[in-house]
């Protein structure tokens, strides 16, 4: 990035990050507050779902009478807030893409917003992949080669040890995953029944990945939703980037509008990458990709995110010969020697 993408970038994610913090306070007013009559006096009430669930606060009163004139004065002065926010982040999007710093496909970007505002990404999903490599590029402030980065799916991790939770948003439930795909894209549907894969009509796929049980023996939870929602594809080792410490920064969408995005540790890809170039049953043009993006990324560490340097300590998530190969490749390559 030169100075003056960098100042667009950092000026967007300021942006991004008071329009999350709105987005949260204004998620509080969610609901209703109003007076319910039962047995001939008034009671003021709080629902909080179109249902009409929620709880009584008590008999009208002086003090329940400023409860709730100070929630819908608290509630008009969030949306207003809010709306203003989308406002700036409209305009500051023509200012991104003007200063070309707009890479992300915006249906990653549009997945990734939905995704945090139903409190799920960095709690029980995570993106890895080959689109994991904009949140690398964007924190060392440098564009990676596009080949690197071009993809037709993304991989989102699931965690399942949390409970996966479904918030429901404007008064609506989601019944999976897949409900919320569809507000990215009404065209998404599962690629076929009980699929971990869902695609839209351009053919973009969203993979849900989780890693293997322990034992062959175990039988783990594959949904999160109804019996109608994606069930996740389990792939061997994926409980390395699961336990990896997680690593969130703000992408832009090539539309202009920014969302955070979580994915592992840069060193974790790095070495799950090159671990996967070596496994012999994977395809070998796939292995050469997971290779060129490891080197990628470490490049990356090495030149812009010196912080994250390898070390053992920070990465017993993976078994120790795991690292020492991967250390070995690396000092095999053209980096320099002790990296």
């Amino acid at each position: 990035m030169n100075d003056d993408q960098r100042r667009v970038y950092i000026d967007t994610a300021q942006l991004h990050e008071a329009y999350v913090d709105a987005f949260a306070k204004r998620r509080a007013y969610r609901g209703g507050m109003h007076w319910k009559k039962a047995k001939g006096k008034e009671y003021l009430f709080r629902s909080l779902d179109r249902y009409g669930y929620g709880k009584s606060l008590g008999v009208r009163s002086v003090e329940t009478e400023a409860v709730h004139e100070k929630f819908h004065s608290n509630k008009k002065e969030a949306l207003a807030r809010l709306k203003n926010l989308k406002e700036k982040l409209k305009e500051q999007a023509r200012f991104c893409k003007a200063a070309r710093i707009a890479r992300v496909p915006r249906i990653v970007t549009s997945i990734l917003r939905l995704l945090e505002q139903h409190q799920l990404l960095g709690r029980n999903l995570q993106i890895v992949g080959t689109n994991a490599l904009y949140a690398y590029e964007a924190r060392a402030g440098i564009f990676l080669e596009r080949g690197l980065l071009a993809t037709q799916d993304m991989d989102l991790l699931w965690d399942i040890r949390p409970r996966l939770r479904l918030f429901a948003m404007d008064d609506v439930d989601n019944k999976g995953l897949i409900d919320i795909l569809k507000k990215a894209d009404r065209s998404f549907d599962l690629l076929r029944k009980k699929s971990f894969s869902a695609v839209n009509q351009k053919g973009y796929m969203v993979d849900l990945i989780k890693p293997e049980p322990k034992s062959v023996f175990e039988t783990e939870r594959r949904q999160g939703g109804n019996g109608d929602d994606l069930m996740a594809g389990e792939i061997k080792n994926l409980q390395w980037l699961v336990a990896a410490p997680k690593f969130d920064q703000i992408v832009i969408g090539d539309d202009g509008f920014p969302a955070t995005m979580v994915v592992p540790d840069p060193r974790a890809f790095a070495i799950h990458k090159l671990w996967l170039s070596d496994q012999t049953d994977r395809d070998a043009v796939k292995k050469k990709r997971d290779r060129s993006q490891a080197m990628a990324v470490c490049k990356l560490i090495l030149q812009y995110m010196p912080e994250f340097k390898i070390r053992k300590e920070e990465l017993r998530m993976f078994p120790e010969d795991i690292i020492a190969d991967a250390l070995k490749q690396l000092n095999d390559s053209d980096l320099p020697p002790g990296y």
